[in-house]
C-alpha cells in the first residue's frame, strides 16, 4: 500500500464496534466510486470520528502541531456532570443513563449447552468514550510480549516494549514520584496518582487480615507495575490511578477540551452527531477516503433517548489530509452483499478478531461492615502465570472489592451498597483464547449489531477455563488462612458446596464476564488475509484513512486497556509527524 502523503488530506476511524453504512444496490470495487472532487475547498485538515482512547490523543495532537481537526462525537460534553468528574463515582458513571450506550452481546454460540445472551456490555457517548466512566486503572504491564511481537512482525524496533515507554512517559504527569525517573513523565496531560499503601492494609481490620494473607502468599512485591522492566510472573503490588491530586478523575475528556480552548480555531468538537458512512472516491486506480457523512442529533439504536430507526438528514464534510472513522463499504465482501451494500474494499478480517479478557468473581460473606474509608477499584493487585501458560509475562491478575460485584449488570451499584460486609475478588485472564465477531444486522446506521464473544470455543478455551478454575482454588487457599477465617462469615460465590472441577467449570461459563472488547480491526502484515491495517494503522486498499482505537491491536493489549491505548496513539501521531518531515524535505518544502 502506498504510503499517505502529507500533501495530500484525508481522515482517521475511532472505535471498537464498526459499522458499515450504504442504501444503494452492491457493486464491487472502484466501478462503485465516482472520481475524487477537489479537496481545495475542505475547512479540515482531518477527520476524527470517536474521541475515546484512541481518537481523543490524535486528535490533541494534531491540533497541537497546527492542523485543523474535527472530532465528530454522538455523545455531548458531561464535563459538569459529577458521576464522569469524581474518582469515587466510577461506578455510578457506569450506570448513568445520560452517557450509557446499552450495548448487549452473546457469549456463546447458538448450539452450546449454555446459552448468555442479551448481556449487558457498558459503553459511553460522550466526549472521551469509555474513559470517563472506567475504572481508572492505570497499568501498562504485561506488554512486553505483545509490543515486542509487534517491532518482530513489521521489523521496526519503535514497537519494542522499551521504545513504547517514551510514549507512557510522554502523555504521563506523575503525581506520586519525584522527578527523574527513567520510567515516568512528569509534563504529560494524564494525572496518575499511587493510591495510600494504607488502603491496602490497614484502613478495617478484616481488611488488614485479608491484606495479611495476600502478603504471606502471594510472591513479591512488584514495586512499579508500570515500569519498561521485566515484572515478575508471582507477585503483588499497589495500582496506580488516572486520578489528580483533588481526586477527580483525570481522562482524554480533559485534555480535548483544554486543547479545544488554546488552540483557538484548530479543534472543534462536533457533539450529537452520529456518523454515517466514510466517504470514499477513486483516483487512479486507488480507493480515497476524503470525507465522512453525519446525521446531526441523530441516536445510535442502543442511546438513550433513541426511538426508533428514522430517515436521517445527513450532510457531508470533507477533510484534507486523513479521515480516522469507522468503516463503511470496506470489510467482508460477504456480509456487505448480504445487506446489498456495495463492497468497495474486501477485507474479511473487519469486525472477526473479537477478543476480551475473562473476568471471574469469587465472593465471600464477612461478620462485619468493611470500613467506608476502603474506595473500590483503590485497592492492590496480583499478578501470576497460569502453570500450563505459554506467555513470557503474568497473564492473570485480580483485583478486590469490599462489596459484592458479580459482573456489570443493572443495578450492579444497588447490589454493592446493600452488603458492605461482603468481599469480591475478581480474577482477570489477560490474553484470553476466545475469537467472536462483530456483524451487520442491516445496512441502515441505525441498525442493532451481532455481538458475539463465542467464549472459551477457540482451541485455547479449555485452558483458560482451567486457569480461571485454579485461580478460585488459590483464592480459597487464601482466604481458608487463620486470620482471615475469624472473620468471614461463609463463601457466597461460588460457594463452599462446589468443590469439584466440573462443578466449578460450570460456575466460570455461567459468570465469566469481561468488559474490554478489543482487535476487532487490527494491525498486521501484508501476507496476513485477516489484518485490516498496516503498522501505520492505515486501511489496507484506502489512502487516507486510519483506525487508531482499541480495535486497532492485534491481541488484548494486557489487564487494562485505557492507557495502552493512550500509547498508541500517541505513537501514531509521532510516526505521521516524522513522515511529513521526510516528504517536505523530498519535496523542497
Amino acid at each position: 500500500m502506498l504510503a499517505v502523503p502529507c500533501v495530500l488530506r484525508a481522515v482517521f476511524l475511532a472505535v471498537i464496534f464498526s459499522r458499515v453504512a450504504s442504501s444503494s444496490s452492491p457493486t464491487q470495487g472502484l466501478d462503485a466510486l465516482e472520481e475524487c472532487p477537489t479537496s481545495d475547498s475542505s475547512i479540515y485538515d482531518y477527520i476524527v470520528v470517536g474521541s475515546g482512547a484512541g481518537g481523543g490523543p490524535v486528535a490533541a495532537r494534531l491540533a497541537e502541531h497546527g492542523f485543523s481537526v474535527l472530532v465528530i462525537e454522538t455523545g455531548v460534553d458531561q464535563g459538569k456532570n459529577i458521576n464522569t468528574t469524581s474518582a469515587s463515582l466510577a461506578s455510578a458513571a457506569v450506570e448513568d443513563p445520560k452517557i450509557d450506550l446499552n450495548y448487549t452481546i452473546r457469549e456463546y454460540p447458538p448450539d452450546f449447552p449454555i446459552q448468555r445472551n442479551n448481556i449487558w456490555y457498558p459503553r459511553v457517548a460522550a466526549i472521551g468514550g469509555c474513559t470517563i466512566h472506567n475504572g481508572m486503572l492505570n497499568n501498562i504491564g504485561g506488554l512486553r510480549q505483545t509490543f515486542d511481537n509487534l517491532a518482530q512482525m513489521f521489523n521496526d524496533r519503535t514497537w519494542t516494549r522499551d521504545n513504547m515507554q517514551s510514549f507512557y512517559e510522554l502523555l504521563e504527569r506523575n503525581l506520586y514520584l519525584t522527578p527523574p525517573n527513567p520510567d515516568h513523565g512528569f509534563d504529560g496531560w494524564l494525572s496518575t496518582t499511587r493510591l495510600a499503601s494504607e488502603n491496602f492494609s490497614s484502613a478495617d481490620p478484616q481488611y488488614e487480615a485479608i491484606g495479611t494473607a495476600i502478603i504471606n502468599t502471594a510472591g513479591p512485591v512488584i514495586e512499579d507495575i508500570n515500569s519498561h522492566l521485566p515484572i515478575p510472573h508471582f507477585g503483588r503490588g499497589l495500582t496506580t490511578a488516572t486520578i489528580d491530586l483533588t481526586g477527580q478523575r483525570s481522562s482524554v475528556h480533559d485534555r480535548l477540551v483544554q486543547v479545544a480552548a488554546n488552540s483557538t480555531d484548530k479543534l472543534t468538537i462536533m457533539t450529537d452527531t452520529l456518523a454515517t458512512k466514510v466517504l470514499l472516491c477513486k483516483s487512479r486506480n486507488d480507493v480515497v477516503a476524503y470525507g465522512v457523512s453525519v446525521a446531526p442529533g441523530a441516536k445510535l439504536p442502543i442511546a438513550e433517548g433513541f426511538t426508533g430507526k428514522q430517515k436521517l438528514n445527513e450532510m457531508s464534510i470533507t477533510a484534507k489530509r486523513e479521515v480516522i472513522l469507522m468503516l463503511s463499504g470496506i470489510g467482508d465482501s460477504a456480509q456487505l452483499n448480504k445487506f446489498d451494500i456495495p463492497s468497495i474494499v474486501d477485507l474479511p478480517g473487519v469486525g472477526s478478531n473479537l477478543q476480551d479478557n475473562d473476568e471471574l468473581p469469587v465472593v465471600w460473606e464477612f461478620k462485619q461492615n468493611f470500613s467506608s474509608d476502603i474506595i473500590p477499584f483503590s485497592f492492590g493487585e496480583i499478578f501470576a502465570t497460569s502453570k500450563n501458560s505459554t506467555s513470557l509475562e503474568p497473564d492473570l491478575d485480580t483485583y478486590l472489592f469490599p462489596t459484592e460485584f458479580t459482573g456489570f449488570k443493572h443495578g450492579f451499584n444497588a447490589l454493592a451498597a446493600a452488603t458492605p460486609n461482603f468481599f469480591t475478588i475478581v480474577n482477570l485472564k489477560a490474553r484470553a483464547s476466545s475469537r467472536g465477531y462483530i456483524r451487520l444486522t442491516g445496512s441502515h446506521p441505525q441498525d442493532l449489531l451481532d455481538i458475539n464473544k463465542l467464549r472459551f470455543q477457540a482451541p485455547g478455551g479449555q485452558q483458560d477455563i482451567s486457569d480461571l478454575r485454579e485461580r478460585v482454588k488459590q483464592w480459597r487457599e487464601i482466604m481458608n488462612a487463620p486470620e482471615v477465617q475469624q472473620h468471614l462469615e461463609k463463601e457466597v460465590l461460588p460457594g463452599a458446596n462446589v468443590t469439584s472441577d466440573h462443578d466449578l467449570d460450570n460456575y466460570i461459563l455461567e459468570n465469566v464476564f469481561a468488559h474490554h472488547g478489543c482487535c476487532t480491526n487490527p494491525i498486521g502484515t501484508q501476507d496476513d488475509p485477516q489484518a485490516v491495517l498496516d503498522g501505520d494503522f492505515k486501511v489496507r486498499g484506502v489512502q487516507n484513512l486510519r483506525v487508531v482505537d482499541g480495535s486497532s491491536w492485534p491481541e488484548s493489549p494486557g489487564y487494562f486497556p485505557t492507557s495502552p491505548t493512550y500509547m498508541i496513539a500517541e505513537k501514531s501521531c509521532s510516526s505521521h509527524f516524522e513522515r511529513c518531515k521526510v516528504e517536505v524535505n523530498q519535496n523542497g518544502g
